[in-house]
Formats: C-alpha cells, structure tokens, sequence
C-alpha cells in the first residue's frame, strides 16, 4: 500500500513539477512561497556499523569504504584551503559539523560527508580572487553558490570542477559596532534572526547575485548596526552573516568567544578553532557529546557519483594526502 501511494505521489510530482525519477527525492519545490522537501532519498546508504554498541562516543571507528574516501577528499581540500588562508593572512575557524568531529573525534564524525568553515566578512569577501589565483590544484575554485529553491540565501564554495559533489561551504560572520551583553544581546539576537527571516520570505525577487549581496551589506552596515562605524580594537560581538537561514537559536557571539583564534586536531593535521569550541558546539548542538538520535550522511550517496568521479577522489587523495 505504501510503495503505491509513493507512485501515486512520484507521477504527481512528475507531471506537476517536472521531477524526474533521478531527483525527485530530494527536490525542493515552493508552494505558495513555502519550502517543502518532497521526500527523503531511498538510494543514501545507511550506515552499516552499529555506532550505537559503543559507550564511548570518542572511540567511535571511522568511516568505511565509499564514505571514507570521499571524507578524505574533502580532507584534501581542506588542507589547501588553510595553506592559502595561512600564506595570505586570512582568518577562518571549523565549524559545525567539522568543528564537532574535531572535538569529538579528533577528525570527521563517521557519519559525515562534508566540511563547513568559518570567516569574518572582509577575508570573506577577499578569499574567492586569492584562492583561484593561487590554488597549486587547477580542478579546485572557489565561487559564490546561490540555492536556487530559496533566493535569499547564498554562500561561498571550493569546488572541485571533476567532482561535483565534492565542496567546501563558507559562511560568513560580521562584526556589531559595539560589545551586547544581557538584555541587549537578546534584543540583538531577535533583530538579526528577524530580518534574516524577512529577508527569506521577502516577495521582491532579487535575480542578480550582487544584487543580493549588497542587499544584505546594506541591511548589515545600516539597520543591524544602525551606519555606525565597526572598530574590532573595542573586541564588538559577532553574529553569523544575513547570507544563509542557520536554524540555531543564538545567531550572537562575544568577540573573546572566537578571537584569538587556536588549533584543533583533525584528520592529523591541525586547523584553526574558535577560542571557546565547547560553547560554539553547545550552542549548536547543546549535549554534544552524547550520541545523535539519527546517524546518516547528509548529502553523499555513492550512487549519485559516476565511475570518472570516483577514479578523480582516489587520484585527489593520491596526490593530496600521500603525494
């Protein structure tokens, strides 16, 4: 009964919105102006090792087959992010996800398939010329991704041009023109998390990226700090940039919570961390330690990569790991 109303569902979906059987799990249609993710891809691996007989979350083994080698990949790409952040001065921190398997793991979390870094608007902004004029490896590049199912929101990726699925996501953080504490950090925290919120529902379509940057810039410098000046010696609070919808609650940050930046192990190699990665993750994640309800990768599903691509992640790792 179940797989035949899932047919019912997948033709209606096909002839009203077009979707084909190789993607209609996993599109993202908008129906009076509402997001709806039609149904959860059946072709993702589950994974197969039993996490869950371990005790201890930090013993966890690491990924297996496919998982693990795209996992290293990203590592690859990683590594040549920081070495270009590091040769040109540009700050950047772990976050997420990534941030949380370096704490935890020292490394990826078994289960997850991709990496998520942090900057501050003005290397933000830099990073994309200096990254493709200096990258060593001709098949990465750096650009802005916008979501094309919600408007509003964009960020920057390193992508590898062989391996479509293989990325890097960047978001960005601005400065507030002074230091919020107490109530006024609540008050901030609802203003920010506001106009993001306007901003996604907005019915003005902004068709032109730039456009839709300096939207935001606009928004940024004149409503959230009201046209004051920024001056990072008075070490003003942090919040996460207007460009991506983030779920969390607290979208701010004391500067000292971030800055001076330390190193986190991941993968064996070391990377650059917020300066409180335990409040960074409780905020995310709250109990983190503990093990997660549901343990599937997010985006990767071996089948959706063809054979030219998985012969480019081994030559990837090949030449970024052991070469």
């Amino acid at each position: 009964m179940e797989e035949k109303k899932e047919n019912i569902f997948k033709k209606i979906l096909k002839n009203i919105f077009s979707i084909t059987d190789a993607d209609y799990s996993h599109k993202l249609v908008r129906i009076c102006g509402i997001r709806i993710r039609i149904l959860k891809s059946n072709n993702k691996k589950r994974i197969k090792i039993n996490y869950r007989k371990y005790k201890d979350i930090t013993n966890l083994p690491p990924a297996q087959g496919f998982l693990r080698e795209y996992q290293l990949a990203l590592l690859v790409i990683l590594k040549e992010f920081d070495r270009i952040c590091t040769s040109n001065n540009l700050r950047y921190w772990l976050s997420g996800g990534t941030l949380l398997g370096a704490q935890r793991h020292k490394g990826f979390i078994p289960w997850d398939d991709d990496v998520d870094v942090d900057m501050m608007r003005d290397d933000y902004e830099k990073f994309p010329s200096i990254f493709n004029a200096r990258t060593t490896n001709p098949d990465l590049y750096c650009e802005l991704w916008r979501d094309e199912n919600a408007p509003a929101t964009c960020l920057l990726k390193i992508q590898h041009r062989k391996i479509k699925q293989a990325f890097i996501d960047i978001f960005p953080h601005d400065f507030y023109y002074t230091r919020a504490i107490g109530k006024e950090k609540k008050r901030l925290n609802k203003k920010v998390r506001n106009i993001r919120k306007m901003l996604s529902i907005s019915p003005i379509r902004i068709k032109k990226t730039d456009e839709l940057i300096a939207k935001i810039k606009h928004l940024t410098l004149n409503v959230i700090n009201e046209k004051i000046e920024v001056d990072e010696r008075l070490k003003p609070s942090i919040h996460w940039g207007l460009d991506f919808p983030h779920r969390w609650k607290n979208w701010i940050y004391d500067y000292n919570q971030i800055f001076p930046l330390k190193k986190i192990e991941f993968e064996g190699y070391m990377f650059n961390c917020p300066a409180d990665t335990d409040f960074m993750l409780r905020n995310i994640y709250g109990k983190y330690m503990k093990m997660p309800k549901s343990i599937c990768p997010h985006h990767t599903d071996e089948n959706r990569f063809t054979e030219e691509e998985k012969a480019e992640i081994k030559k990837l790792i090949s030449g970024g790991i052991n070469g």
